[in-house]
């Protein structure tokens, strides 16, 4: 009997631990990583009958999400209930510091801890992750739906996480903002920025001013719809959405709008997701689609472009203040928030200073100039916002003419590092959203996760007094380039989970290694939620292929990657699965054009092209240079175009060691000219990198190899290949500089090996 007994209770410890199996650490993946986390023996178990109990009306909205998930995924009708429960899941109110909880998983019971209802929100979302990923699955279906027994301690660093859309350049509809909200409330981030208005089109009803939508939310195809156009020709996560056009007197036109009832959809929705509506409705710069319909706002009563930006509203005018207080009153009265961002960037202050009643307005208030005329503006907007309980935002430009004390700042121009420094000196709060590291229009490629992994949004150099103005971070994603949701989530995945990490987790517990090993679990999840998300790029195509008789072209991805396959092709077309399927290096031996890119299961990247080329070499010189170095002739003179610089023999120069602008005097009137010899240690091909700010030239003996005329944003690179035969080379760099003198250098390599400078190593003369 006793052996019977003995028996028995081993079987039924077995059955035990077969329903509620203990977990391993590695299988645990909380995105943002939590405080602290400790895994515990055993697991609890959802079941049709599971009870779900709140105990305070703030934990009623984590309840009905974690119970509609249950619902829709493993179709259980849980009931919420108000008393406490002994087994299932029991939301306990005590007192927290904001947003914080803490969980504690047995195998009979769920506790989560929290002082406020986003609290107990993000309490949910890390059961949602340790729950698997069919959790995610918008039908029913089958899985075991366990969480691993553990004890979790939790709080955000930062209270500003942010995710940012712009429906300008690009509309998005209310059930794509709705999934996108739904991505954010799984990695915690809690504010939502809606860019609405900009130059492209109006996004929000306006009942006052109808024609902002009946026509300013409209528009025949500009330039930026007709490079995705042209992008999508091979390349279809370029096209544009065709839900977004309609036909209006014989014309086709891009666009939508929200109506004021769509806004207070999309404002219930993430209310339920613990998420905050910030409105953006750019003034008084990027205003041209209000001006087309209004043209009484600008200076001179048309709407117009300057170099780069809009003609922006005339300050001169009260109408103009009037107009912008009427559109604001009705968006304050759709958006709770306590934040309305009226932009205030790249505003175009040329027209002002032409403006006869733009000059009266800044002498009659004694202003400095027109940066203090928008300061003036943005002071106004930002008495009206607080007569109607609200707070002004804006972009780092409105630092420019000074910050009133209200103001609140988002720092996105990183090249402008004085502004952050001069917000918290000043007492303003400010969100952190630089280009360098949050801007995901930007290519996958150019802003990885390493580096928005790693990206620090509090100056080193600020004080804790300081800091304390940092509300937190956020992610932009402007839609000039982003002319789908599929495009979107494209753009947005996976950057968005290690920007969500830093948000939330504290810097000294952050380690790439280990949210890289986490991340690799979360693509199951993003491809239950239907998530189309980058993939690594082809590595090894980036430049054009030179070859003499043959050349073997290795091609890697980025990073490793399960499930991820090269595809290519060498005639031109464009690779489907149906393609070639890298598995070694390929030999060429033909001119024409090499296509790849990644796959995994239907997702696929951005196209890949390099073209190949078959040169002859170039053969050596018979000089042989007696003096290491380089000739550097310095020319002093106004100099139109490189036809006017030349040196000869005779010219006066001196010896350098290496191709750089060096110390140049002042002023931009001058050219500078190095001449020399490269030494070709071998017969091969040759890439050759210019990088500068002006015009200029590498000549390789009478052969010009690279030709860089002036562009915005200099200095910028330029590459060329060579084939090189082996022995000394003449060659000639001729620079002449751009308005803002910044460098010239040149490097070189054999294809394939990492670039050096020209130096004395190399050089001779």
């Amino acid at each position: 009997m006793k052996k019977f007994t003995l028996l028995l209770f081993m079987v039924a410890s077995l059955l035990a631990s077969c329903s509620n199996p203990t977990f391993k650490q590695e299988e645990i993946s909380i995105i943002p990583k939590p405080v602290s986390f400790e895994l515990k023996e055993s697991s609890f178990r959802f079941e049709s009958n599971t009870s779900v109990a709140i105990l305070d009306i703030s934990a009623q909205k984590a309840a009905n999400y974690l119970v509609g998930k249950l619902k829709m995924a493993a179709g259980y009708n849980l009931d919420i209930e108000t008393d406490a429960a002994v087994n299932g899941v029991v939301f306990k109110k005590v007192d927290m510091e904001p947003e914080a909880y803490q969980l504690e998983v047995t195998p009979e019971q769920i506790v989560i801890t929290a002082s406020d209802e986003s609290g107990f929100f993000n309490g949910v979302q890390t059961i949602r992750q340790l729950l698997p990923s069919q959790i995610e699955s918008m039908e029913k279906t089958k899985a075991d739906w366990l969480v691993p027994c553990c004890v979790v301690e939790d709080a955000p660093r930062f209270s500003w996480r942010g995710m940012h859309m712009d429906f300008s350049r690009h509309f998005f509809d209310v059930e794509e903002v709705k999934e996108f909200l739904d991505y954010m409330s799984l990695y915690k981030l809690n504010t939502y920025h809606m860019h609405l208005t900009d130059d492209q089109g109006w996004r929000i009803e306006i009942k006052k001013y109808p024609l902002l939508t009946e026509k300013g939310a409209w528009r025949i195809e500009n330039n930026q719809d007709t490079i995705c156009n042209e992008r999508a020709v091979e390349n279809e996560l370029y096209t544009i959405d065709p839900k977004n056009y309609r036909e209006k007197d014989g014309k086709k036109e891009y666009g939508g709008f929200f109506t004021q009832e769509q806004i207070k959809e999309i404002i219930t929705y993430a209310d339920e997701r613990c998420i905050t509506v910030v409105p953006e409705i750019d003034m008084p710069g990027h205003f041209k689609a209000a001006i087309d319909n209004y043209l009484f706002l600008s200076c001179t009563g048309e709407a117009g472009w300057g170099r780069v930006f809009s003609t922006p509203a005339c300050l001169g005018k009260e109408t103009t203040y009037e107009f912008m207080e009427n559109i604001l009153a009705e968006v304050v009265e759709l958006f709770p928030c306590k934040y309305v961002h009226i932009g205030g960037d790249e505003v175009r202050i040329e027209s002002w200073e032409e403006c006869p009643k733009c000059q009266k307005e800044i002498k009659k208030h004694h202003l400095a100039d027109e940066h203090e005329l928008q300061s003036h503006f943005n002071r106004r907007i930002e008495k009206f916002l607080q007569s109607k309980g609200k707070q002004l935002m804006g972009w780092d430009e409105i630092v420019e003419g000074g910050l009133s004390e209200g103001a609140t700042m988002m720092w996105w121009r990183n090249w402008v590092p004085k502004a952050p420094r001069i917000a918290a000196e000043n007492g303003n709060d400010m969100v952190i959203t630089p280009t360098a590291a949050y801007y995901y229009d930007y290519l996958n490629d150019h802003n990885p996760i390493d580096r928005t992994y790693a990206y620090e949004p509090v100056p080193d150099d600020f004080t804790p007094e300081q800091t304390k103005h940092v509300l937190g971070i956020q992610a932009n994603l402007w839609s000039e380039w982003i002319p789908s949701f599929k495009r979107l989530q494209y753009q947005a995945f996976p950057r968005l989970i290690p920007m969500a990490e830093t948000a939330w987790t504290a810097k000294e517990l952050k380690d790439f290694d280990d949210f890289n090993a986490r991340i690799q679990h979360h693509y199951s999840r993003l491809d239950e939620m239907g998530v189309y998300y980058y993939i690594p790029a082809v590595k090894g195509l980036d430049k054009d292929i030179v070859f003499v008789d043959s050349v073997l072209v290795e091609l890697n991805l980025a990073y490793p990657h399960n499930g991820a396959e090269i595809y290519y092709t060498l005639d031109g077309t464009v690779p489907t699965r149906n393609a070639l399927r890298y598995t070694e290096p390929i030999v060429v031996s033909s001119e024409g054009e090499i296509k790849a890119r990644t796959y995994k299961g239907e997702i696929f990247n951005d196209l890949i092209t390099a073209k190949i080329e078959r040169q002859s070499y170039q053969e050596a010189s018979d000089y042989i240079p007696g003096n290491k170095g380089i000739k550097k002739y310095f020319l002093k003179g106004k100099y139109k175009s490189m036809d006017d610089i030349h040196v000869s023999d005779s010219s006066p120069y001196i010896q350098a060691d290496t191709i750089q602008l060096g110390q140049y005097g002042e002023g931009t009137d001058f050219a500078i000219v190095y001449k020399g010899f490269l030494n070709a240690d071998k017969d091969g091909i040759y890439e050759f990198e210019m990088k500068s700010d002006g015009e200029s030239l590498l000549y390789l003996g009478n052969e010009l190899v690279i030709d860089k005329a002036t562009e915005e944003r200099n200095p910028y690179k330029k590459y060329e290949k060579v084939a090189l035969k082996k022995g000394w080379h003449a060659f000639t760099v001729k620079y002449l500089p751009s308005t803002k003198p910044k460098a010239i250098e040149v490097r070189y390599a054999l294809q394939g090996e990492k670039l050096q400078g020209f130096n004395t190593a190399v050089c001779a003369y």
